[in-house]
């Protein structure tokens, strides 16, 4: 069967996309450059920089402040809003992120012990599962560095018990990922749901006494991530219900489905 391609559908995709990335960057980038972020703060200025953009790009992500602020200030309509935002895991997520947190201090060993090398490893770990105690996490750090950069120059090498599996790729800087055996995530509930809103509705008294002045108080949870350790949204549930926020949105980080809760 022969498909042809549209050329002038084709040119509206890439404009589209052009004209998406630049309204993103005009959300994001004055945020990543007024402060000294780190890695994982610079993915929540992205994940809310996405959110923002979806539901009305006239919306301005104006400051990042520290507790008891909310996560972010934000401004929309002549208003002045804090934005809480947090992801809703299982309780098991602690087993998750000790493997993620090992990975990349061992992209920042790679990246030292063998400089103008780039590369992306894709690693398993035995059973999704990596005890170790914070005092051996340099060495492993380390030795899982090394096993990657003989995987990668491809000399031959027993992996060691805790890992199933390196799969090495060209790339443009080091980048680590862990690929879980199991990765498929529950449905989100709606009393997991509440259980976490009426969490953050905890921290409304704080912010009331923040240095900014603020009109409303908006919250963002965030699902999907493509893990064990978070959650799928269940077409058939209805997450509608009332809360202390003046807004609450479900948003899954993966296709950037948003709804609104409250």
């Amino acid at each position: 069967m022969n498909y042809k391609i549209n050329k002038e559908d084709l040119k509206k995709l890439i404009e589209n996309s052009k004209k998406e990335r630049t309204e993103l960057g005009a959300i994001i980038n004055p945020i990543v450059e007024k402060y000294n972020l780190e890695k994982k703060e610079i993915l929540e200025v992205c994940q809310i920089g996405k959110f923002v953009y979806k539901i009305d790009t006239e919306i301005r992500i104006t400051a990042k402040p520290q507790p008891p602020s909310p996560d972010f200030i934000i401004s929309h309509k002549n208003k002045q809003i804090g934005l809480e935002h947090t992801q809703i895991l299982t309780d098991d997520a602690s087993r998750y992120y000790k493997i993620k947190n090992l990975l990349n201090y061992s992209e920042q060993v790679f990246s030292s012990k063998y400089p103008n090398t780039n590369v992306h490893a894709t690693i398993s770990i035995l059973n999704d599962k990596l005890d170790y105690k914070q005092t051996e996490k340099a060495e492993l750090a380390e030795k899982i560095a090394d096993f990657v950069q003989w995987t990668r120059i491809e000399t031959e090498i027993d992996l060691p018990e805790y890992i199933t599996g390196i799969r090495t790729t060209r790339h443009s800087q080091v980048s680590f990922s862990y690929k879980e055996k199991n990765w498929q995530a529950e449905y989100l509930t709606r009393e997991r749901l509440k259980k976490e809103i009426l969490k953050k509705e905890t921290k409304i008294s704080g912010y009331e006494k923040s240095e900014f002045k603020l009109d409303e108080y908006w919250l963002t949870l965030l699902i999907g991530s493509l893990s064990s350790v978070s959650y799928e949204m269940n077409e058939m549930e209805n997450y509608e219900m009332e809360s202390k926020f003046d807004r609450v949105y479900l948003m899954a980080d993966f296709d950037a489905k948003i709804i609104r809760i409250r």
